[in-house]
């Protein structure tokens, strides 16, 4: 592997923090960040122009800032983007395996409704990237993970799409080159993961696909008569009475391939995917997956006999809501929002009912804990799509986001509902209380004027874009610009930003756990980069301290070692599995 370059920008990038609450303001063209979504027509006359694309936040080029690149997609022909897609593909030509070649197929033109885009971050303000670095593609692209594939400390990008997904591979010189590796699918792809299921070192990735997209089914609503049943309104149909597309497991082996994993039969009934997120929920130090389904069962695979994935979706708690009843999964996140130790899943879902929020109950078996928690009614007006767990306040508990945002523009006719929406930040009063409880913060009450904003949100994902040491968030919204949500707020606690370079497991240190103790307070987290709907997180870990430092810093990584520091103080470490702490700056 090659080694991990600790640079004087990458030092220089930290910041230290001050400290007590959050507000979001919104930026976005002022910080650099002109982009317009193109996803088919204003109309949404066709099911394949409503799930929107995703972005990410990655530091593309090792200079230890969270760079952005946004998936875009095709304005048409909408009666059937797959063929467009595809029409565009075979005018290209896709490097294959190791070739570490630049590409020179990557998009040409200069508007901004033209192809995904790159934005390289130079301290909190962004630079568009020519040509969006080689990973410029046309094509109707929808979701995006990001890992370091081939463990050469530069990291990778998968993008799924109506038509051909496409994996990109990060040359190390601030170009990307489209890599044939096995894993061009042509279905209708929407959230992917990468994970190290088998611990062999190398990433793996499992693909969510949504429906069986032919001419028949992506029916105009000129053609087919559907009627939204809250108001009644002309609008197109599915997915139900749609086929259903299995989604796909994929084992890198090792060579800049992958292959269908071997002797594993994923999601045979064909289920609506949407969403998805790797986790480890029984704590026995492998990923498990657990895939949010559109009014079908949830699925969670979990590791069964000789490491393959066994179905466990029936028994586990969290494939149907609390009531036993099939829900419309749009978005999924998880993490540990009561600190007992184990992460747990919330599950955003169709308007006019609730979104889910399962407690673990330790061994991969979930219950709903949504109304105890007080994320019943509020969630109900709305629909739901990407969501996080994160601290946004600096308090050292997991704060809740959630995009909203209708898919029927129709409905504004009927004067019952809106198809622009508000957001949802959800405040964990567990610091305040003792008892996990959520609280919707709106301005004025902790969530500041971003979260005033009316749109048709989609993606979301959260970073420290500008290194000042809380989270910042970037909202994709359909047909329109993203909105960049800045902290501006003050923490009320100082933070630890942790880096992880993998060494006997994956580079990315992906799956790794990590427990920090502070004033007696136990923080779990878990190291993975992609979650909620179409995006990718920052994967650097950001860690509040009450008392103002870490008592205990404990890593397992997927490698099989551990970890453990004691008395850090509030700044920033990069850690080596193999060489402990290789860069460290306090404020």
């Amino acid at each position: 592997m090659a080694p991990f370059v600790v640079t004087a920008a990458l030092l220089a990038a930290f910041t230290s923090p001050s400290v007590a609450t959050s507000q979001l303001v919104t930026r976005g063209e002022e910080a650099g960040i002109r982009f317009q979504h193109v996803y088919g027509g204003a109309d949404k006359r066709y099911i394949s122009e409503m799930g929107g694309s995703g972005a990410a936040w990655l530091d593309y080029d090792v200079d230890g800032r969270m760079d952005l690149f946004l998936v875009n997609g095709l304005e048409g022909p909408a009666d059937h983007p797959a063929e467009a897609t595809a029409a565009h593909l075979t005018r290209s030509s896709l490097s294959s395996g190791s070739s570490r070649t630049r590409s020179e197929t990557t998009a040409t033109s200069s508007s901004p409704q033209d192809g995904h885009r790159l934005f390289r971050n130079n301290r909190g303000l962004f630079e568009e990237v020519p040509g969006a670095a080689g990973a410029g593609d046309k094509v109707w692209g929808n979701g995006l993970a990001a890992g370091d594939v081939d463990n050469d400390g530069f990291v990778d990008i998968y993008v799924t799409a109506i038509g051909q997904n496409r994996l990109y591979r990060n040359n190390g010189d601030g170009t990307f080159t489209p890599w044939i590796a096995g894993v061009e699918d042509s279905r209708w792809g929407t959230s992917a993961v990468f994970t190290d299921w088998d611990a062999d070192g190398n990433l793996d990735l499992y693909v969510a696909n949504y429906v069986t997209l032919e001419p028949q089914a992506n029916v105009s609503l000129d053609d087919l008569v559907c009627r939204y049943e809250f108001t009644g309104a002309r609008v197109f149909c599915g997915p139900t009475g749609l086929v259903g597309e299995r989604d796909v497991f994929y084992r890198n082996q090792g060579d800049g391939t992958f292959e269908a994993w071997p002797t594993t039969e994923i999601d045979p009934e064909a289920t609506y995917g949407f969403a998805l997120v790797a986790t480890d929920c029984d704590g026995d130090r492998r990923p498990d997956i657990y895939v949010a389904t559109d009014t079908t069962m949830n699925l969670l695979y979990r590791h069964g006999p000789a490491g393959l994935p066994q179905d466990s979706s029936l028994v586990s708690g969290a494939g149907f809501s609390g009531s036993g009843l099939a829900q419309a999964g749009m978005g999924v996140t998880t993490g540990d929002y009561d600190r007992d130790g184990d992460f747990d899943l919330f599950v955003t879902n169709f308007q006019f009912d609730n979104n889910t929020l399962y407690r673990n109950r330790g061994d991969c078996g979930f219950e709903d804990v949504t109304e105890l928690s007080g994320l019943g009614a509020p969630t109900v007006p709305y629909m739901g799509w990407a969501t996080i767990f994160f601290d946004l306040d600096g308090d050292a508990d997991q704060d809740l986001y959630v995009a909203n945002g209708n898919i029927f523009p129709q409905v504004d006719d009927a004067d019952v509902e809106t198809y622009k929406q508000h957001d949802l930040l959800f405040l964990n009063q567990l610091t305040e209380t003792g008892l996990p409880h959520f609280i919707e913060a709106r301005e004025g009450g902790g969530g500041g004027p971003g979260m005033e904003l009316l749109d048709v949100s989609r993606s979301a994902a959260f970073a420290d874009h500008d290194n000042d040491g809380d989270f910042d968030l970037l909202v994709t919204n359909l047909n329109g610009s993203p909105t960049l949500l800045a902290n501006e707020g003050l923490m009320r606690w100082p933070s630890l930003r942790l880096t992880l370079v993998g060494r006997d497991g994956n580079r990315s240190g992906y799956g790794a756990r990590v427990v920090v103790e502070a004033a007696g307070v136990r923080q779990s987290f878990e190291s993975r980069h992609s979650d909620g709907y179409l995006g990718s997180n920052d994967p650097r870990l950001l860690v509040f301290l009450p008392g103002g430092r870490a008592d205990r810093i404990e890593i397992d990584w997927p490698g099989g070692s551990s970890m453990l520091l004691t008395n850090e103080p509030p700044g920033w470490l990069v850690l080596d599995e193999e060489r402990g702490v290789i860069a460290r700056r306090n404020p």
